[in-house]
């Protein structure tokens, strides 16, 4: 069996699908954007920085996927062109929803010379227009179309509230742009293979058949597991958040909750593991006081503080399986978020979800948990085993073996 997996121009989880999948299946073609040689990380990290995204060569150098049976097909060229696209939108001349719709279809179009003689076509939602997919079918492949969010209709109705809060417009339409590529890729494939049963039930809801979907959640590297060893706290209440600080990530609530308990006589603070985007509107001066900021750094670095924090609170309000909360629940450290997480866990037993926007219960939940030792341990050992028991790569690459294998038969 031959699959080839393309990732368009993204840094997600792809490099590690490869991985996973190349321990069950005899030959995988990885297609993919730039792959920096080694000794240039200084110069990509300079490059990063001239695009708002600290850390790039870390994140770069998961693209050299060296496994038995791998083979690494970088589309540089296509990839610089895809991002001299999306800074079109800065001049305000063209919306960013049109451009980036624009750079999944340049590397579509670029990914078709690998797709002659292959059995299936693994592609991430979006960098299957441009042809790739047209092309791959015509030559006899299957379509597997990789998709890690929420069904975009579903975004757009809880983000556009979110986004008139905080005085701005939530860009990007259903019907052309972005959305339509991803959309398109979903609809032409023969099976669609999404990371949560969250994601699986906005895509029904919005009448995708449910029979065409695959639930697979995605695996945790065991450097993640059962970190913390202690849940006693004698002082300060210490909150984690890792990954980008966004309106999406529901960080209006967070901030008013840990405002909230505050006021209330705990001492809860707040450390930021990550970038600060759009969420930068909700934070006050006097924020100061809980809240410190360590922007975004390798997962290496985050180890110590997963083990150290008492609680990872992240009351997302769209994800498609948030690899923050996976990592933070396989580490042992007890999680607070919402249902749309998409975390494959029980609520009260391995996590404690709270409802979308609801400072109160979040305040709440906050508070209990910190005067509650006892439930902070056993929900967080409770998740550690849970996900070292159910959700690692090799078990993910077992699973797309057996989904491949349904597929050609």
């Amino acid at each position: 069996m031959k699959v080839t997996i393309t990732s368009g121009g993204g840094k997600l989880h792809f490099h590690e699908t490869v991985r996973a999948v190349a321990s069950t299946v005899s030959e995988v073609d990885f297609v993919t954007g730039w792959v920096p040689g080694p000794g240039v990380d200084a110069l990509v990290d300079n490059l990063g920085r001239l695009i708002g995204e600290r850390g790039l060569a870390s994140r770069m150098r998961a693209r050299r996927v060296e496994a038995p049976g791998v083979t690494v097909r970088p589309l540089a060229f296509a990839e610089f062109i895809g991002r001299g696209l999306i800074y079109l939108s800065k001049t305000r001349l063209v919306k960013p929803y049109i451009t980036s719709a624009w750079a999944f279809q340049v590397m579509g179009m670029a990914s078709r010379k690998y797709l002659h003689n292959g059995d299936i076509f693994h592609v991430r939602s979006g960098a299957g227009q441009g042809g790739a997919i047209r092309t791959a079918r015509k030559n006899g492949m299957k379509i597997i179309t990789d998709h890690s969010i929420a069904h975009p209709a579903y975004m757009h109705a809880v983000l556009r509230e979110e986004y008139a809060q905080a005085g701005l417009k939530y860009e990007g339409t259903l019907q052309k742009g972005l959305w339509r590529v991803v959309l398109d890729d979903c609809e032409q494939a023969d099976r669609l293979l999404v990371n949560s049963d969250f994601v699986k039930r906005t895509f029904v809801d919005e009448g995708y058949p449910s029979e065409k979907i695959d639930v697979g959640y995605l695996g945790v590297a065991p450097r993640y597991f059962h970190l913390k060893e202690r849940y006693d706290c004698n002082g300060p209440i210490n909150l984690l958040f890792t990954g980008n600080f966004d309106l999406r990530k529901g960080v209006r609530v967070l901030l008013e909750a840990i405002r909230k308990v505050r006021q209330g006589g705990l001492d809860a603070r707040l450390r930021l593991i990550g970038n600060i985007t759009n969420g930068h509107i909700w934070i006050k001066d006097s924020d100061k006081e809980f809240l410190t900021h360590t922007p975004f750094v390798p997962p290496e670095a985050i180890l110590p503080a997963l083990s150290e924090a008492d609680l990872f609170v992240f009351p997302t309000l769209i994800e498609g399986c948030s690899r923050s909360a996976m990592e933070a629940a396989a580490a042992g450290l007890p999680v607070i978020t919402t249902e749309s997480s998409g975390l494959p866990l029980v609520d009260r037993k391995s996590v404690l979800y709270v409802p979308l926007n609801d400072v109160e219960r979040l305040a709440e939940t906050i508070a209990d948990a910190a005067k509650d030792q006892a439930l902070r341990e056993s929900i967080g050992r409770e998740a550690a085993n849970t996900i070292a028991r159910s959700y690692t790569w090799p078990q993910y690459g077992q699973q797309l073996q057996g989904l491949y294998q349904r597929l050609l038969s």
